[in-house]
């Protein structure tokens, strides 16, 4: 079986969690209900819907590891000449912060916030929780790193239920070799992009991570049409009475509701 191995980097790290559905809970709310009430009920559980619990339990959770209020960014990016100071180009243009990825720069905004999760390293120096990844999107260090076997996908995507309100994840498939190389840079990240000031909170779900096969982005697909359909000894009948047999379902369907029975 694949062995998927989650390992915390820094002290502050929330590692990835399983999710599960208590369906007790779920069961004993519907069972309250029947007991203790004289109208009210909980016809249909999505805990006994096992295609539900899948959805819920599939993969793992991704979780805030600390409380802060996200702003949206106004960025822009750069080309800063050599021969000039990328700070000074970026005050020039009205950015208040320069981020440099790559070769370009990207100059935003509204950074202030980008600053709360500075967090110390090792070795004492300050990296950036956060950083400018463009087009609104920020790239979020979350301080821990994942193993994943060879030749698998990991799939970064929203909660089923959705992330933090005002907060999109893109959807994301990083291959194994990128995923494992992580670790000596500081470990997984993921991209957000908040769209208003939105308040995310330590051990809050913001994603959802889960394991691909190969075969999942290999497969191909077939397409078969519908065959027509074979006349029959009530068509043979139609036909005899001046009425031309139909090969088409929905016809043949009108046909048969276009009698006294259709108006009853």
């Amino acid at each position: 079986m694949p062995e998927v191995t989650f390992r915390s980097l820094q002290p502050w790290a929330l590692l990835p969690m399983k999710p599960r559905v208590d369906r007790a809970e779920a069961r004993a709310e519907r069972d309250t209900y029947r007991h203790s009430f004289r109208y009210l009920r909980i016809p249909r559980l999505p805990a006994d819907c096992p295609p539900w619990v899948l959805g819920q339990e599939l993969g793992w959770s991704i979780r805030s590891p600390l409380t802060l209020t996200m702003k949206p960014l106004d960025d822009v990016g750069l080309a800063v000449p050599d021969s000039e100071d990328p700070h000074q180009v970026g005050r020039r243009l009205g950015g208040q912060g320069m981020w440099q990825r790559g070769k370009d720069w990207i100059a935003t905004g509204n950074t202030a916030w980008l600053h709360l999760g500075d967090y110390r390293t090792p070795d004492g120096n300050w990296e950036g929780m956060f950083l400018p990844n463009g087009l609104g999107t920020v790239e979020w260090r979350l301080g821990w790193a994942a193993t994943i076997p060879t030749g698998t996908f990991l799939m970064v995507m929203p909660p089923p239920d959705g992330p933090p309100d005002g907060l999109t994840v893109p959807l994301g498939v990083i291959p194994a070799k990128a995923v494992n190389m992580m670790t000596a840079r500081g470990g997984l990240s993921i991209a957000v992009q908040p769209h208003r000031d939105v308040t995310v909170h330590r051990g809050q779900e913001v994603a959802r991570i889960v394991l691909l096969h190969p075969d999942s982005l290999r497969t191909t697909t077939h397409q078969t049409p519908t065959e027509p359909r074979n006349a029959t000894p009530e068509d043979a009948a139609r036909e005899g009475a001046g009425a031309t047999p139909s090969t088409d379902p929905a016809a043949a369907d009108q046909e048969t509701t276009s009698g006294p029975e259709a108006h009853r």
